[in-house]
């Protein structure tokens, strides 16, 4: 990276978990349900349709948690390279900055991860074509080029309209065109929903780093805009994955009423926005694992909706 590793007598040497649990930790298991949820969604779509293939659904469910993984060891291993993560930090313990692991091995897993994605990608272009390529190379650079490379885009601001695009609307409809060959209005407005859950746990995530992420030059929208920012940023974030549906239900005649199911999560969401107004530091680490588990849960009773409620036109 472009900056030297911080010396060692800044790393908050503790002592280490079991290996296992260190490399759990790395992967960050709690926020994963980002790439799981629209894959789900995606399938739910296609399967609605009638058009259902297990093998290129696997493959893209397979390749999309990998390139999750990727993102979020580059970040572990670039926040720390270039000083983001010191003892200072707030959030969950990071592998590079308690030195359990290594930055090198941290770097070698994320080589993998991303080998593994990539090949995945490859799988699936050479059966679905290059289109299916082209969206998957964007959120694999996507997943590199946030926290990694001369200029990361997620110290320019950048991070909440990538994380919206890769884990929303290229999440749902790339899962669903590689069953389908196809997208739909009614795809795309239901991946802008799952984005905008992506964009509200990135918003928890730079609302509690804020200070430390002024001294590491990390400008996000929180650090350049303020807090307030970054609690209206999250309320119409996870709102306005509620108020989408509703509308589709008023606009799209496709599935119908199956769109309504998704309102069954809105007492959660409140609860959700209701703490973000109040908490603030540490205490909003939890918020990121209930937030990615609210975005699971929306896509889950929007996939239930999908399925028990017939499509209405061919």
């Amino acid at each position: 990276m472009a900056t030297p590793s911080l010396p060692s007598s800044s790393v908050a040497l503790e002592a280490r978990p079991p290996l296992a649990r260190v490399w759990w930790l790395a992967l960050r298991p709690k926020t994963l349900t980002a790439s799981i949820a629209p894959t789900v969604l995606g399938w739910a779509f296609a399967h609605a349709e009638g058009s259902w293939r297990p093998v290129p659904a696997l493959t893209f469910l397979v390749g999309f948690v990998l390139m999750q993984i990727v993102s979020n060891l580059v970040n572990d291993y670039a926040d720390f390279e270039r000083g983001a993560d010191t003892e200072a930090r707030l959030g969950p313990a990071r592998v590079t900055q308690k030195g359990w692991l290594s930055a090198r091995e941290v770097a070698t897993a994320a080589a993998l991860a991303f080998t593994g994605s990539a090949l995945a990608l490859l799988l699936l272009t050479q059966a679905e074509g290059w289109t299916v390529f082209a969206g998957g190379a964007f959120c694999l650079a996507g997943a590199v080029f946030y926290s990694a490379g001369p200029i990361p885009l997620g110290y320019l601001g950048l991070g909440d309209v990538l994380v919206l695009i890769i884990f929303g609307l290229l999440g749902v409809s790339g899962s669903y065109v590689v069953l389908t060959h196809h997208v739909t209005p009614a795809v795309l407005l239901a991946g802008l929903s799952m984005g905008l859950f992506s964009a509200g746990i990135l918003a928890v995530n730079n609302l509690r780093d804020r200070k430390t992420d002024v001294v590491a030059g990390k400008r996000t929208l929180v650090v350049r805009f303020g807090q307030r920012f970054g609690q209206w940023e999250y309320t119409l974030a996870v709102g306005g994955a509620f108020v989408l549906p509703v509308l589709a239900w008023l606009a799209l005649p496709e599935h119908a009423g199956g769109w309504l199911f998704t309102l069954a999560a809105l007492p959660l969401a409140v609860k959700q926005i209701r703490a973000i107004w109040r908490e603030d530091g540490g205490a909003l680490n939890p918020h990121l694992g209930k937030t990615a588990a609210l975005g699971l849960v929306f896509a889950l009773l929007l996939s239930a909706g999908l399925s028990l409620w017939p499509q209405t036109t061919p």
